[in-house]
């Protein structure tokens, strides 16, 4: 692990899009249409995505390390770091166990949304749609790949890890992006965040992940939220639909 400007970084990511394209059969999904659905109109769409190239993309993501950390489980409050944060009962309840924690921030770059927005305002709402979802997407695959990075570093030690959670999903309110954010170095990965808790670039990722030996991280955790139709459960839908015809 090194520091950066004061922070204690666990670890550090860059991506290519090649390495973390999706489907075609996934972004079909995601768009609307019926698992085992292709149409030649999607594929025409990601493929004017990909024809950009990967100058397109600034994929990246990293975590950094909350050693001192207190969940009071009855007040859905987690502490870190000097920072009081109300995560709600899920993720208050899912963090725990958690002796440690690792503040993560993952994004897919400015590359994407630019072209997305230039897109719909050109007259191509649909292919513009389409390299929104591929963002999503992409961003995504990429926390997927630094969450497991996370979890082999940890199991070095003897150390677990749980799920991820960000603000804004579980009842854990989106404001609380402006404590998170004191926990990251100055434009960390790039990224921003406006008054209004969005961040910049729009495609990225952030929250926490529990950490310790008393803790564990679950395929997936839709049966707790109450989001009906978030991309977590899209993709679930779209990988269960794929066994099922397999």
């Amino acid at each position: 692990m090194r520091s950066t400007l004061g922070h204690q970084e666990a670890l550090h990511r860059r991506f290519t899009f090649a390495e973390l394209r999706p489907g075609p059969e996934e972004v079909a999904v995601v768009v609307g249409y019926p698992a085992g659905a292709l149409p030649e109109v999607v594929l025409a769409a990601m493929e004017a995505v990909a024809a950009r190239g990967e100058g397109l993309w600034s994929i990246e993501g990293g975590c950094v390390l909350c050693p001192e950390v207190a969940v009071d489980r009855s007040t859905h409050m987690l502490k870190a770091q000097g920072l009081s944060f109300e995560v709600g009962k899920i993720v208050s309840g899912q963090l725990s166990r958690s002796t440690a924690l690792a503040a993560f921030l993952c994004t897919a770059g400015k590359g994407i949304e630019e072209l997305s927005r230039g897109l719909m305002a050109g007259g191509d709402p649909f292919t513009g749609f389409v390299a929104d979802t591929v963002g999503s997407l992409v961003v995504e695959a990429a926390m997927d790949r630094l969450q497991d990075a996370l979890e082999e570093r940890m199991a070095e030690g003897g150390q677990r890890i749980t799920n991820r959670y960000s603000p804004g999903y579980c009842e854990w309110h989106v404001s609380e992006q402006q404590k998170l954010f004191q926990l990251f170095p100055p434009g960390y990965c790039g990224v921003t965040l406006t008054d209004t808790s969005l961040m910049r670039p729009i495609k990225t990722v952030s929250g926490f992940i529990g950490l310790g030996t008393e803790v564990r991280r679950l395929p997936y955790t839709c049966g707790l939220c109450d989001l009906q139709d978030c991309l977590y459960r899209r993709r679930i839908r779209d990988q269960a639909g794929s066994e099922a015809r397999g």
